[in-house]
């Protein structure tokens, strides 16, 4: 992570987001990376916005709470994630 908010590569942002957001949310990560991810997430608003979408949708997809996800929906989903993760890789 870099320390200068102006001189950030996007594709690393996205990569450190993708790698790390799940840890992150769930408390999982160790202390001195949450403070290095909480200080890059301060100076960084491509990274902010990030999570705070991930958040938000976190929180939709909460209220929806089908009894049963139909499989090609299911499918479709993992699919858009897993190219979305190879993009930013």
């Amino acid at each position: 992570m870099t320390d200068d908010p102006c001189n950030h590569d996007v594709v690393s942002c996205q990569k450190l987001i993708l790698d790390y957001l799940v840890s992150f949310e769930d408390g999982s990560m160790p202390e001195p990376e949450r403070s290095d991810l909480k200080r890059h997430l301060e100076m960084c608003p491509p990274c902010l916005s990030f999570l705070n979408t991930y958040r938000a949708t976190g929180r939709t997809l909460k209220m929806l709470k089908p009894r049963e996800v139909p499989c090609d929906l299911a499918r479709a989903v993992v699919a858009f994630v897993k190219a979305r993760e190879g993009k930013a890789r």
